[in-house]
């Protein structure tokens, strides 16, 4: 026998034992998830993980495609019909959000803006050595300052400029992927995915991710420069490229990252164009080292969250718990955007279910599919492996917030690494062997994350109102009585929406007119004497005075 066919007969066994097993776990994950989804109230993260997982080792198992392979022409610049039509679907998603009121620590923001002057444009990158929960963001406070000056006290204003934000940034990955070389419908679908995907509730809602949205603005700028940069090799762009990514990082850390993401690119792009683009993430890298430097110089530490006993939380990572939630939990929720702690409806039911049973067809249909081709392109793996490489790389920042638990609060974290998520539809719709059920299962995908996100937008409608009305009802006893209060037992999370742990007294401030001062929330001193004690009652949701 000729040598190279023996070597090839154990290889197609090996990888026909390996797609049967991983089929087995897609299977088995997909039915429990579908009783989840439909009956059976059980911890769904694991299994959810399970299914995202298994599908994209599926995907990354198959031999051949149908596609070329080779990027496509760009066709054009997008249009601005294009543009305008999914922008404006992005928009509406999010339009019944807009008359929310504040919630949180954006109460504690609003009304520190409301006290800053224009002085604020130099102080904001002077040290600060602890202030602002030990976080160097001079760039997103100044973008609070700004956005004062015509939002005032104004909820709705606020939350436009989030959500102007956001439909920004849809349109920068639709025109990012269109310069990858993916075709024009495949990258509106990334937009959509992008746009419409669930963890973007918590995203364009609350006012205090206004870092998230604003660093992923301009992190989608730098890498379009990146692009022009490789594809004509004119050096100057590189200024904007490192301009760019200075605003980015000293929006918010997580983009950091952004050295890394040309890198993950790289499969997409032409070989002759890859000398560029590793000199571009050399440059980048170069920038944030020296910028990360100044900032901890700045804080005189590493900064961000700190435990209890006030070292950062970075220090406390553990290599098998960051594997294990960037490796797999996190997929779960890339896969499945989803606030498991609050009631499932119908039709979110029905998408669910769906989108389970196109994942399983496309998983199997694609590999009969690239079978009968006959034909081997190993490109079509090194281009799907950007998108899962680009969501890695925009995680590292953040893995130690990847521990979602069942009401999906944190998803604010996932904002720029879904962008890699989308990028692997796009690739995978548009080199894909089966064409038909490639564009029907990101039909169900979109949908699916339409449904999620109007299911997790609804208690960031309803815990918003609740939060205002007990600050209200404090502020009532505080008209009635000139003592200061004193209020324990706030939940930090109402339905998977960040309550009032923080920003309390702030609340009560702009809600009743009654002056913050005289309010001593979860973590003030010790009751002041002759203070007015409440407590949180979790089965009445409002606040009960203790006599």
């Amino acid at each position: 026998m000729n040598p190279s066919l023996q070597k090839t007969v154990p290889t197609k066994r090996w990888r026909k034992f390996v797609f049967l097993i991983t089929l087995s776990v897609l299977v088995v994950a997909a039915i429990l998830l579908a009783i989840r989804f439909l009956a059976a109230p059980f911890s769904p993260v694991n299994v959810a993980a399970a299914a995202g997982v298994s599908f994209l080792l599926l995907i990354l198992l198959q031999p051949s495609s149908a596609g070329s392979g080779v990027p496509r022409s760009l066709g054009g610049c997008p249009t601005g019909i294009v543009v305008t039509m999914f922008a404006a679907f992005t928009a509406l998603a999010f339009l019944p959000n807009l008359r929310t009121p504040f919630v949180c620590d954006a109460y504690g923001h609003v009304l520190e803006a409301s006290h800053t002057t224009w002085r604020i444009l130099g102080d904001a990158f002077a040290p600060v050595h602890g202030s602002h929960d030990s976080f160097f963001r001079p760039v997103g406070f100044i973008s609070y300052w700004l956005d004062y000056q015509w939002a005032g006290v104004s909820p709705i204003r606020w939350h436009l400029w989030n959500l102007g934000v956001h439909v920004v940034n849809t349109c920068l990955v639709y025109l990012l992927v269109m310069r990858l070389g993916i075709s024009r419908v495949p990258a509106a679908i990334a937009a959509l995915v992008f746009g419409l995907d669930g963890s973007r509730a918590e995203a364009v809602s609350w006012t205090d991710t206004r870092f998230d949205l604003l660093a992923c603005f301009f992190a989608l700028c730098s890498l379009l420069f990146v692009l022009k940069f490789c594809r004509d090799g004119r050096r100057w762009w590189l200024a904007p490229v490192l301009g760019c990514a200075a605003l980015a990082v000293y929006t918010k850390e997580s983009a950091f990252c952004l050295p890394l993401l040309p890198l993950a690119l790289l499969p997409l792009l032409p070989r002759p164009q890859w000398r560029r683009a590793i000199a571009a993430s050399v440059a980048l890298g170069l920038v944030c080292a020296i910028l990360f430097a100044y900032r901890w110089w700045a804080l005189g530490g590493l900064g961000g969250y700190e435990d209890p006993s006030g070292v950062s939380i970075y220090w406390r990572s553990r290599p098998l718990h960051t594997s294990e939630a960037m490796l797999f939990r996190q997929w779960a929720f890339l896969f499945f955007p989803i606030n498991w702690l609050a009631p499932l409806e119908w039709w979110l039911r029905v998408a669910g279910v769906s989108f389970l049973a196109m994942l399983v067809l496309f998983g199997v249909c694609e590999r009969q599919a690239t079978q009968n081709d006959g034909l081997s392109r190993p490109d079509f793996v090194g281009q799907l492996l950007a998108g899962p490489a680009f969501v890695l790389a925009a995680a590292i920042p953040v893995e130690h917030l990847l521990g979602f638990q069942f009401d999906f609060a944190g998803a604010r974290v996932l904002y720029l690494p879904v962008i890699g998520f989308a990028i692997f539809w796009a690739v995978l719709v548009d080199r894909s062997a089966h064409r038909r059920l490639a564009y029907a299962t990101a039909a169900v995908l979109i949908l699916f994350n339409l449904a999620a996100l109007e299911h997790n937008l609804r208690p960031w409608r309803t815990t918003p109102e609740t939060a205002a009305a007990v600050c209200r009802g404090l502020g009532s006893e505080l008209a009635k009585d000139p003592r200061p209060v004193f209020v324990t037992g706030l939940p930090d999370r109402l339905d998977g929406v960040y309550f009032l742990f923080n920003g309390f007294p702030e609340c009560v401030e702009m809600n009743s007119g009654q002056n913050a001062a005289r309010v001593y929330a979860p973590r003030g001193p010790a009751v002041p004497a002759g203070a007015r004690r409440f407590v949180w009652s979790r089965e009445a949701r409002r606040l009960e005075e203790i006599p």
